[in-house]
């Protein structure tokens, strides 16, 4: 009887560490998941010309990758040709908006443009950008035509209370996970 109750306090003593790591673990994986999302949106947006951004629900709490298109682009539709350039410069240059070709952020088509929901342990605790902390509703990652990004810091929370921080670093061209404090 003794030598089950010593094995099974062996047991306990080496698992009972490591049932605190998973949830770190979970919140670890879900905020590479995020940061690779970002880093993808910012390689499309650099390869495609095209801004893409990441819209966060903080209070759903869940993300979805989106892109910038026309309604006609939206339905298949081929976009108006461009004039051609004029290569000795003798013609005036046009600096007027495009007309009828209204671009919009939609979700981008495929598994990254459905609603990604945090596990139930998880929560965003807020998003700081150059506007301001917010902590409730909608918000977004945008990136420029030219990839560029404003300094990002997305908190992610577990019920453990241990805090990540994703960070859009505009300089560095980079997005990382670091450990944050409270």
């Amino acid at each position: 009887m003794l030598a089950v109750i010593a094995i099974l306090a062996l047991l306990i003593a080496f698992v009972a560490p490591s049932l605190g790591t998973l949830t770190g673990r979970t919140a670890r994986n879900t905020a590479e998941e995020i940061a690779a999302t970002l880093e993808l949106a910012r390689q499309r947006t650099v390869m495609t010309g095209v801004p893409h951004r990441l819209h966060l629900d903080l209070d759903e709490p869940s993300w979805r990758l989106e892109w910038s298109v026309s309604d006609a682009e939206e339905n298949g539709e081929e976009a108006p040709a461009p004039a051609p350039h004029d290569l000795k410069g003798t013609a005036p240059l046009d600096l007027k908006p495009p007309r009828g070709a209204v671009r919009s952020f939609r979700p981008l088509p495929g598994r990254l443009g459905r609603d990604a929901a945090l596990d139930d342990s998880l929560r965003f605790a807020g998003v700081q950008t150059d506007d301001g902390f917010a902590d409730r509703g909608e918000t977004t990652v945008e990136f420029a035509a030219d990839g560029t990004a404003v300094y990002t810091e997305i908190l992610l929370d577990d019920e453990s209370g241990h805090r990540l921080a994703i960070e859009v670093l505009p300089l560095a061209d980079s997005v990382r996970v670091v450990d944050a404090e409270r």
